[in-house]
């Protein structure tokens, strides 16, 4: 079956014993057994297929007669299946090292998968090690984009990967980052063969539990030479994001008359790292921002958003490095010109969200309506020990996400979650694996206007 994994058993050698291992409960009692150690997991010979090289040592079979010591291999520490019997020569010393080989069958083609072991004696079980990762092979027979030849009049593409994309100040690939963050792939040259390039990166997740999970979501191409990915929901907090490269050495279209070919180096896997699950969710019906870290509801504060004609847009937006701890808001920078709409107010605990100018601060002009009625012109007002937490605890890609503003929703453009308000039918037509079209959707000025002719917002 497609997506499971079962270990591949040669010549009935552990039939004696698969009926015991079968029929073990799942929460074996942990003994003092000595854990397998995996060498090496590679793809195999088919696309559903990772060989997996571990070592173990060498039992002592008088005392194991009647319960031979038995390693087992899982992609997911919960169904275990056994590896073929290790082979031991006359006069092995016991506790000596010996190899052997398992494979796992039945996956899927193009799936990164976490593989574990343990080493098991009749109802107990060993300490389990892993997860080493590896991803399984395109269908190689269905594939003219991986030939063994590949054709003399080419073009080697090289490639950049950007862990955190969206304007947030910081390498995403050396710092834990928020939920928020979109990775983004750049070439070194025009793609005309999208799809092959989304076939060939393959993303997942490792969660804090150690198990690996494929990642939904969809590639989409801001131009000819980069494409974005963005997971349908955000992405899974404290887990390492794995984006398995197999572009390397691959037929990437043509350009001309020469074919585009990746780069062997591009035979890779990136990877960043996202700290815990950061979202605040604003509701300007109720005039109160509620946070969750890890799902769980930590904070609310009541706040203040923009009034009539200059109401707080709506949808996710997500924090960058861009903080000042005191700003001086202007009214000349809304382009106010009567005497009476004319302010200079100093704020502090300043977190921007979108370069038009909407930020989370503290007003203390406007402590009598928060919670109870909006009068900003843009800006998310809030009581400064508020703001002062929310400047203190956000870092670059946590969510911060509108709804009931009476605004429009934020424009692809603008700002770091800008792509995130992108219709999820609309996102996938910048898919050439989803829309099916070569000619797929790169305008990410979708909406109306552009930063240069955007409403401006403030305190």
């Amino acid at each position: 079956m497609q997506g499971s994994a079962r270990a591949v058993v040669m010549g009935g050698v552990l039939a004696s014993i698969v009926g015991l291992l079968l029929s073990a409960p799942a929460t074996a009692q942990e003994s003092e057994l000595s854990p397998p150690s995996i060498i090496s997991v590679t793809p195999g010979a088919s696309a559903t297929v990772l060989d997996v090289v571990y070592s173990a040592k060498v039992p002592d079979l008088g005392l194991n007669a009647d319960s031979p010591i038995v390693y087992q291999i899982s992609v997911d520490t919960v169904n275990w299946f056994a590896c073929p019997a290790l082979p031991i020569t006359d006069g092995a010393v016991v506790g000596s090292p010996i190899q052997g080989t398992c494979p796992l069958s039945s996956l899927a083609p193009l799936r990164s998968y976490g593989v574990y072991m343990r080493s098991t004696q009749g109802l107990a079980a060993s300490a389990v090690v892993g997860p080493v990762v590896a991803t399984t092979q395109p269908p190689l027979a269905t594939n003219p984009a991986k030939p063994k030849k590949l054709p003399k009049n080419r073009i080697w593409v090289n490639a950049k990967f950007i862990a955190a994309s969206n304007s947030l100040g910081v390498d995403g690939s050396k710092v834990r980052v928020g939920v928020g963050v979109l990775p983004k792939i750049v070439f070194s040259t025009r793609i005309s063969d999208k799809k092959i390039v989304e076939e060939n990166l393959v993303v997942s997740a490792q969660l804090p539990s150690g198990k690996l999970v494929p990642v939904i979501g969809a590639w989409g191409w801001l131009n000819e030479t980069s494409a974005v990915f963005r997971p349908k929901k955000y992405w899974p907090g404290k887990s390492t994001i794995r984006i398995a490269s197999s572009l390397g050495r691959t037929i990437l279209g043509k350009s001309g008359s020469k074919s585009l070919i990746g780069l062997a180096k591009l035979n890779t896997t990136y990877t960043f790292q996202t700290a815990r699950s950061f979202i605040a969710k604003v509701d300007g019906k109720t005039k109160k921002m509620k946070v969750f870290v890890d799902g769980v509801k930590v904070q609310t504060f009541k706040v203040s958003l923009g009034k009539d004609e200059w109401e707080t847009r709506n949808g996710t937006k997500v924090v960058s490095t861009s903080k000042e701890a005191d700003k001086v808001y202007r009214s000349e920078s809304l382009g106010l010109t009567e005497p009476e709409d004319q302010y200079e107010l100093d704020a502090k605990w300043n977190t921007r969200l979108t370069p038009t100018g909407e930020f989370i601060h503290a007003a203390k002009w406007a402590y009598g309506r928060l919670g109870v009625y909006n009068g900003s012109h843009g800006c998310t007002n809030m009581f400064e020990d508020d703001a002062q937490w929310i400047y203190d605890e956000t870092i670059p890609g946590d969510v911060i996400y509108y709804t009931n503003t009476g605004g429009t929703t934020n424009e692809p453009w603008n700002g770091p979650g800008g792509l995130w308000n992108i219709s999820w039918n609309k996102w996938l037509k910048k898919s050439a694996l989803y829309s099916g079209s070569a000619n797929v959707n790169t305008n990410t000025n979708e909406g109306s206007g552009s930063l240069a002719d955007a409403k401006p917002a403030s305190a």
